[in-house]
This record gives structure tokens, sequence and C-alpha cells, in this order.
């Protein structure tokens, strides 16, 4: 009788599978903020889906089982509000074997599974309407605590930390700094979660680091086949180089190992300069980058409107042209290591904007909103002093933000010729746009610092090289809110104009808006797409694509295999 019912099931699920709604596009599942769909024809289009869902949360409730985590249907938005997927499966395993279930049951039913975490991910790397979304938030592991340091050993002359997949990087650090530890690169925020930060490669800006992904030395994750399996760079180097950024395609990674640092202090300076002495001083800008373990460069355009030229604007609208975005000033945060901390100064925890979620945040709106962002940063000690992981965060948002973000990638060349060309294009963007119509395309400009690795997909990436090349990468990010206008147009020219230089995008941040970026993507990357798709292939971790959406499998293709037994 069970084999019977089982046959039942198998067969409601090829006829589920054969009901699917037909859909244009990787847009079709994220619906961003301004995109203009026909509001009747999605509406009917989600009702469609959320009935087909309805039949199939039957059949992945008997698959899971009893002991398995109870599966919702649920609406998803990120953090900014710019995707929003109206139905979802949602399920919050708590243990290994959980996840395993669910995993089982996604591949018995064929709906593919995303792993999930804080969404501060702004580009459609979550699941697709009808799929499976897996908050992994409240994992806990099996056979160790969450957070577990090890002692160098003679395969790893080196500390190293194994962490669960998500943990969120705030826990992470008070574990560090409790355990006198430090890493070298981290992120803005601290509340995403470590399997995340992975998954994308999460950047910081120092100079002689990597980003996140390049600490990671081993990592054990949940194959679609349900089985958790073990993967090292001492034993798997070339696998490595394909998981430590994995956008989410190579399982549910489970916990991951990360080499770490002994203590380290560093010494924050935060200072206001010309934007002239930094956009247009080419000399200059290579000196202060490369001489400071991190520097950190944040323009708010229009900070320096004066109370003559502010009276004006706010009268009639109109931008007089004795304002120049030379005069502009910009945020210099730096931070170097130093041996021990002044008699007149204490080691400090981390220290936040008062922004309210905001990187650029004021009472402030439109143009004049960069002059109250620059004195909020004022606000900020000079000089101070903390443990290297907590020198890194300056903004501890809410649960959602109230900007969105776009970020392009360049390699920087020894002369700092491109950083130089990419400031001046993007400063005399934001000039025009200012003078013209009254309003700017950005709230702020950010550029960040990094050095590159082997890793196939990390932006910042040995494998992609330009003339004069110095080994590393600058992140350029440029936030603003969804609807704000010139946003995605002026994003859209930086693309263009340094696409012949290789430019790529930020995996996390918003990018699909920009026409043609799928193939600036394929042209950066190249062959390291396809070695990618092999690497998953042979090492069995999922050869029927359970782990895509169709925004990855627009860029990667179906799995070689799955016109043939998938």
């Amino acid at each position: 009788m069970n084999a019977l019912k089982l046959l039942l099931l198998l067969l409601f699920v090829v006829l589920s599978s054969g009901n699917k709604i037909k859909e244009n596009d990787h847009t079709r599942n994220h619906r961003a903020a301004g995109d203009n769909v026909a509001e009747m024809d999605e509406i009917a289009r989600s009702d469609a889906v959320y009935a087909r869902m309805r039949s199939q949360l039957r059949l992945l409730d008997y698959f899971i089982g009893p002991k398995g985590p109870r599966v919702d249907i649920r609406q998803f938005v990120n953090w900014d509000k710019t995707i929003i997927i109206d139905h979802l499966f949602y399920v919050k395993p708590k243990t290994i074997w959980e996840v395993q279930r669910v995993v089982n049951a996604a591949a018995l039913t064929g709906i593919h599974i995303r792993a999930t975490g804080g969404g501060h991910t702004r580009s459609p790397l979550y699941p697709d309407e009808g799929q499976i979304s897996m908050d992994v938030r409240e994992l806990e592991r099996h056979d160790g605590p969450r957070i577990e340091l090890h002692k160098p050993n003679s395969e790893r002359p080196y500390q190293t930390v194994t962490v669960i997949t998500g943990v969120l990087e705030y826990e992470l650090n008070e574990f560090l700094v409790k355990n006198g530890l430090s890493m070298l690169s981290q992120p803005l925020i601290v509340n995403a979660t470590v399997g995340g930060m992975v998954a994308s490669s999460t950047h910081g800006s120092s100079w002689s680091a990597p980003t996140w992904s390049g600490y990671v030395v081993e990592m054990r994750l949940v194959n679609a086949r349900g089985r958790l399996r073990r993967f090292s760079k001492e034993k798997h180097p070339e696998l490595m180089e394909a998981l430590m950024c994995n956008l989410g395609m190579m399982g549910v990674m489970y916990d991951i190992t990360i080499q770490v640092n002994g203590t380290l202090i560093a010494k924050v300076q935060n200072q206001y300069v010309p934007l002239e002495d930094l956009f247009y001083n080419q000399t200059n800008l290579k000196n202060v980058v490369t001489s400071h373990f991190l520097t950190e460069i944040s323009w708010y355009p229009f900070n320096s409107v004066n109370p003559e030229e502010e009276a004006v604007f706010r009268h009639n609208k109109t931008v007089l042209n004795s304002w120049t975005v030379r005069r502009d000033l910009v945020w210099l945060r730096t931070i170097v290591l130093v041996d021990a901390v002044p008699d007149d100064h204490v080691i400090q925890g981390p220290v936040y904007l008062p922004t309210g979620g905001s990187i650029s945040g004021g009472n402030e709106t439109g143009i004049l909103r960069g002059k109250g962002a620059l004195n909020i940063a004022k606000l900020l000690p000079s000089v101070s002093y903390h443990y290297l992981v907590d020198a890194f965060p300056t903004i501890l948002p809410p649960k959602h933000g109230s900007e969105t973000s776009a970020a392009f990638v360049l390699n920087i060349d020894n002369s700092f010729s491109r950083p130089l060309r990419a400031f001046k294009f993007m400063a005399e963007k934001v000039e025009n746009q200012i003078k013209s119509l009254g309003s700017s395309p950005m709230n702020a400009f950010l550029p960040r610092f990094l050095q590159n690795m082997d890793c196939l997909l990390c932006f910042g990436n040995n494998g992609i090289k330009q003339d004069d090349d110095s080994g590393r990468s600058m992140v350029i990010d440029f936030l603003a809110p969804p609807t704000q206008f010139g946003f995605y147009d002026t994003a859209a020219d930086f693309v263009q104009q340094f696409r012949q230089e290789k430019i790529r995008p930020h995996w996390a941040k918003r990018h699909t808006d920009i026409p043609g970026i799928v193939d600036v993507i394929k042209e950066t990357y190249g062959d390291n797409l396809e070695k990618f798709n092999q690497l998953k292939f042979d090492s069995g971790i999922d050869k029927c694509g359970l782990f895509m959406n169709s925004y990855l499998t627009e860029i990667f293709g179906r799995p070689q295999s799955y016109y043939k037994w998938c």
C-alpha cells in the first residue's frame, strides 16, 4: 500500500511540474521597485503560481515527514525593498537532519531550493517565485558549537575558526575579540550571515587583503542528494576556488572554516578633504590609498553648498554656477595598524553612524541631503582606537534600509590612472545633472579597494587582468533610493564607459537594471563560468541544477546532464 501511495504521489509530481506558468525572463519572479509590469497580468500570473503551490505544499510536507521543519507559503521582501517575491515555500531548519529532509524533498518534487539569510542582497540571487527559501539563521551544528576555535597544527600552521552558516557577523566579531583574534577584511555592516558573505564574496576596503571569501579554507555543505560533504583547500584546491564564491549554487553551506589572525589594534582616522585633492590628483590618490591598511572614500554630492547657494536653491530649485563639484568635501576614513594605544586613548567597540540605517542619512531631501549627510559623518571622532574587527563596521541598519546600491568593479593599474578616470567620470555625470536638473543621480559615491585572489567567481579575481595590473581591484558603490531619477541611467553609462576594461558587477548589489549586464558578465568572466559548471558537475554536488534560479541559469546555462536524465 505504501508503494502504491508513493507511486501516486510521484505521478502527482509529474503532472504538477508540467503545469508550470510560462514566464519571460528573470524579472518575472523578482518584482523590483519601479519595474513596468502589467498589473492585472502580474496578479493573474501570481495567483496561478499560488494555486499550484498549494497543491505542491501537501507533497512537500509528505516527503519532508513529521520530523522535518514546517513549510509555509510566504511573500519575501529584501532589506531595501527592491526585491519582492510574491510566493515562496519558506522553511527554517534547526538541524542538519532537517536540512537534509528538505533537500531530499526538493529533489523528489523537482522544486528548486535556495539558502537565504538576512536579505541584504540587492540582486536576484534569491529563489524564484514558487521555489523553496531555506532560512539558515537558526541552524545549529550537530557536532560542535556555532563558532569553534582550532589551534594551529602541522597541516595548518595558523589559527582557524569554524562557523555555522547562519551566524551573523557581529556574533563572529564578538567571538574574535573575546579570543584575541582578527580578520583582515570585513564590510561596513554587521548583521549579514557568514554564508551570505561567502556566497557573494562580500568585501571590505583593505588594500592588501582580499574579500571575505579569501579566508575560507574548508567548507561542509549538503549536496543535491542530501549528503553532508566536506571540502578543503588542502585536499580540493581547485574545487575550493569555486566554493569560496558560489552564489548559492553549490548546495546548502553548513559550516565554514576561515583563517584568522591574532590580536590587531587599529587606529581609525576620519578626515574631510576637498574632492579635488583625490578625484583630480592621481599622485595624491595613489599615495593615500596605498599608504593605509584601509581606505574608505565617501562622497555625498552637493555637500559644499554655501548659505547663498542654499537659499537660491530652496527658493527656485536653481543651482548657481558658483557651486562646483571640485569644492565638495570627501569623507576620508583610514585605518593603520598600531602596536599599542596611546595613554590618552582607550580601545573602543564599534562606532556607528547615527543614520537610522542609511550610510548617507539625514533629515534633508533632494540634493541638500549631501550637506546633511556630511554633517552626520562629522559627528564621528577624528581619531579612535579599536580591535581591528570592531574598526570595520560603520552602520548598524534596521530591518529595512532606505537606499539601494549598485556597485561595479574595475582593476586598479599601478599608476592609478583607471581609478582617477572612474572618479572623474562619475563626478562630472553628477555635476551635470545637479546643474541642469537640480537633482543628483545618487546620494553617495563609495569607492573601496581590495586585493585580488584565485577564485573563479570572485570580482576581485587574479584571472581578470588588465594592462599595468596592480593585482588589486576597486569596487565603486552608488547609493540612492530605488526610484531616484538618473540612478540606473548613470550606473548604465558607467558600465558602458568601462566595458572594454572588464568591468563587472558586485554580485550582491543591484545591477540587473543595466541593459546587457548578463553579456558583460559573460565577457568578463569568460571560461571561468564553464570551469565553475564543470567543477560543480564533476564533484557531484549538483548535477541537475537543484540550487539554481532563473537569473543564474541565464548566466551559467542548464547543467550539461539536464536534458539527459534530470
